[in-house]
């Protein structure tokens, strides 16, 4: 296999057809968790708290006896108000949840169908396109990384399980057998995403089941074992250190709440925190973009992958409409 030109040819189809981006943000909702924050000065809402008093005014965290106390008079309260608002999270929580898990596997599955489009297709991809010839592989594509999963999980927990329980009965000596099945996870894990990538690829390139897709990326990556590891390789070291570039501003721009804060000055990190929050809003959507851009030529490379190993030709198979949509075009 040309490594140059599956690298190269990813790069043109991606830079030729920009809404692959999009997916390629969508793919990211699948591929990890969020974050987020705030804060204020206002009333705590808890029985005791004055918002006329800053508890902070003294330079000292507040009490936090009295905090914790608190905390259990508004969970021991009679009126069990936190009942309603638990399952109001719960709910809220399922459904971004449910969102994120569509959107990830809708963004993975248009990558890769983009790719398949835009391999011999001269006219650009539209996202309605893309979209549009995605969606039926939606459930086959979710079951097949849910039971992967799922797979992993269960045979982490056979492993960590009795290690945890091993460990409190020799007083920790235990753990110290458990250190080298722990690094040996490490690779194992490597390779079941490799197989799992390529399965995903193989279920929407043949359009097959989930255990056929699974079979067939395990016979692609074991056949072709050293391609497979080298791209593997040139993608984790080269977009690790692409996606550390791209998250190093957020860092910086953390810089300034830190400066408030060994001030000591409440005047100075109110400043501070102001600058670091225009500084995220400016940056985070510049860092989604730029992981879009990333997120998507890693998927298009992985595709191009699999059809280079498998000698497969998108017009060759009808899974892949190309004349559809150059006639729609």
């Amino acid at each position: 296999m040309n490594f140059g030109e599956v690298l190269s040819k990813a790069w043109k189809i991606i830079w030729k057809n920009k809404v692959l981006w999009i997916f390629g943000i969508l793919s990211s909702c699948g591929r990890g968790g969020g974050g987020g924050g705030g804060g204020g000065t206002g009333n705590t809402g808890f029985p005791g708290s004055n918002s006329g008093d800053d508890p902070f005014s003294n330079g000292q965290l507040p009490n936090m006896d009295e905090f914790g106390r608190n905390i259990e008079n508004f969970f021991g309260s009679g009126e069990q108000t936190w009942i309603p608002i638990a399952i109001g999270l719960f709910c809220l929580i399922l459904i971004v949840s449910v969102v994120f898990i569509f959107l990830g596997t809708i963004g993975r599955i248009g990558l890769i169908k983009g790719t398949l489009l835009a391999e011999n297709n001269q006219v650009p991809l539209t996202f309605g396109q893309v979209w549009s010839v995605s969606t039926p592989f939606f459930w086959r594509v979710f079951l097949l990384n849910l039971v992967a999963g799922l797979a992993i999980f269960i045979a982490v927990m056979i492993i960590v399980i009795p290690g945890v329980f091993l460990s409190i009965a020799t007083m920790g000596i235990g753990m110290f057998c458990l250190i080298p099945i722990l690094c040996l996870l490490v690779p194992l894990g490597f390779v079941v995403t490799i197989i799992l990538e390529q399965s995903n690829v193989a279920m929407v390139v043949e359009n097959t089941g989930i255990m056929d897709a699974f079979k067939r990326g395990w016979r692609v990556c074991r056949e072709n074992i050293g391609p497979v590891v080298v791209v593997a390789l040139v993608l984790l070291v080269g977009g690790g250190i692409i996606g550390f570039i791209i998250v190093l501003p957020v860092f910086l721009a953390l810089l300034p709440i830190f400066a408030g804060v060994i001030s000591n000055d409440e005047t100075v990190l109110t400043g501070m925190a102001v600058t670091t929050g225009v500084m995220l809003c400016c940056l985070v959507p510049v860092v989604i973009a730029l992981q879009g851009v990333l997120n998507s030529y890693i998927g298009s490379v992985w595709t191009l992958t699999y059809l280079r190993l498998t000698g497969k030709n998108p017009d060759e198979d009808s899974a892949y409409p190309v004349t559809e949509f150059q006639t729609n075009a």
